[in-house]
């Protein structure tokens, strides 16, 4: 279990020091927007771009289910401490963390026909989502001599990474209808994922008693060996092919006042490689073992431990308590997939004012369905040089997340840029997450409803409404 906890710790460490993902509202409602495609093919551009490399494209996301403030605090003296009775609290039944993250290396499209267009995305993309028990802190935490409890240390740990290169096309139908799919490839880098887990612990006078069982599958990670976590994964990253899908549609009113567009996105899979994946689970047999408790607990009182260290001893405890052994194999594990609809209806004489909802899913890949329902606001000047917007999302683990975003357009070039979470934004240590997606992009070729008028006015406004 120690290369388990380093490998979440590692990925943590290099998630929390990365931007995180912008509101998906925004990517649905905007305007004229490359990225858009990227979730919904359907959604092509009125033109052909090139997004700038690395830099061009980058959205990614931490969202979690209580804040820096509601966990940490300080004495007296102004020294900061854990404050355990806050993280009991705010840990009580709810999902700890989900994390996303989306740099894209190559993304263009390009028409090839009047009603026809395709695009050629190659992203590195990285999911990890994982509870945390009320019970597991209990039992460290919450522990007074005298007490007898019953604690649930169950939690669902997943996270996978993986490279895609796809190949998108969208059509035209008539005046209304759109439709487009992508077709990807797909290479994993690396996947942990909970099978199962259903473990329970008896706090007695002297001891623990542990029932239950749990199993992990590892994607290229072998949890048999004791060192070299990355020399082995490295070695096999190219052993592990996938496919997957994205569908999408959007309907546009005869006005052009009412857009709705829907979609689901990453509907695949990833098949590791049986050289360097494995799976380790407990053979409990319904037996109950005893557990003689946790190392350094009185360390992370006192603050000489690291809370990591105590988790890293429960477990590793915890598995030899229960018989823990490891398997080598291949096996196929489905990309955590999204779905998506949103509507936008344009206001005033000319449609400079637009207001908007929608709904961004994800299917359950690790027990709990992720979800946000927005409503939003945009404001966009009739030559679409400019496009502001703000909108008000409830997610399933944060009720309060205000964003803004801006599109600005000068000519070929595009500049994307949203955030949510603003509120918390001036109290970081009161946000659950922070959330911000990056666009850089060069159009290659004008509208055809932009060739089509002679004034230049007439231009702009009809390269804005085309989509």
């Amino acid at each position: 279990m120690k290369r388990l906890y380093t490998l979440f710790l590692l990925l943590a460490c290099g998630y929390a020091g990365a931007p995180a993902t912008a509101q998906d509202h925004f990517l649905f409602t905007a305007r004229d927007l490359p990225q858009s495609m990227l979730y919904n093919p359907a959604m092509r551009p009125s033109r052909g771009f090139v997004t700038i490399p690395l830099f061009g494209s980058l959205t990614a996301g931490f969202d979690n289910s209580f804040s820096y403030d509601k966990v940490i605090d300080k004495n007296a003296d102004g020294v900061k401490y854990l404050d355990t009775r806050g993280l009991l609290d705010a840990t009580k039944g709810k999902d700890l963390t989900l994390m996303r993250f989306n740099l894209d290396l190559v993304n263009t499209g390009f028409f090839v026909g009047p009603k026809d267009y395709m695009g050629v995305s190659l992203r590195t993309r990285a999911h990890m989502a994982t509870s945390m028990p009320e019970g597991l802190f209990g039992m460290i935490l919450d522990n007074p001599i005298n007490e007898y409890k019953t604690f649930d240390v169950s939690m669902t740990p997943n996270a996978i990474g993986w490279v895609e290169l796809g190949v998108s096309y969208t059509r035209d139908i008539d005046e209304n209808w759109r439709v487009g799919g992508r077709l990807k490839y797909v290479n994993g880098l690396m996947s942990v994922q909970s099978t199962g887990m259903d473990v329970t612990v008896r706090k007695e006078y002297d001891r623990y008693t542990v029932t239950g069982d749990y199993a992990l599958r590892g994607g290229n990670v072998d949890f048999s060996t004791g060192g070299g976590l990355f020399e082995d994964l490295l070695s096999n990253l190219s052993s592990n092919p996938g496919f997957a899908f994205d569908l999408g549609a959007t309907y546009r009113s005869n006005d052009k006042r009412l857009n709705v567009a829907f979609s689901v996105a990453d509907l695949g899979a990833v098949f590791w490689n049986k050289k360097n994946s494995s799976v380790i689970r407990t053979h409990s047999e319904g037996r109950t073992y005893d557990f003689y408790g946790v190392d350094g607990l009185g360390g992370l009182i006192d603050g000489t431990t690291s809370i990591g260290h105590v988790l890293d001893s429960a477990y590793t405890d915890l598995s030899r308590t229960l018989r823990a052994d490891t398997t080598a194999g291949s096996f196929a594990q489905m990309l955590p997939t999204t779905f998506q609809a949103a509507a936008d209806y344009a206001l005033g004489p000319y449609m400079r004012h637009h207001v908007s909802a929608g709904f961004v899913g994800m299917i359950p890949y690790h027990g709990k369905l992720h979800y946000a329902i927005s409503a939003g606001y945009a404001y966009r000047t009739l030559t679409g040089t400019w496009q502001l917007m703000a909108n008000y999302t409830y997610k399933s683990n944060n009720p309060v997340n205000v964003g803004l975003g801006v599109v600005m357009n000068t000519g070929k070039f595009q500049l994307y840029l949203a955030m949510d979470n603003i509120i918390p934004a001036f109290t970081l240590t009161g946000a659950r997450g922070t959330n911000v997606s990056l666009g850089l992009n060069f159009f290659t070729s004008r509208s055809r409803e932009f060739r089509s008028c002679d004034h230049r006015a007439s231009r702009k406004a009809a390269r804005y409404y085309s989509r």
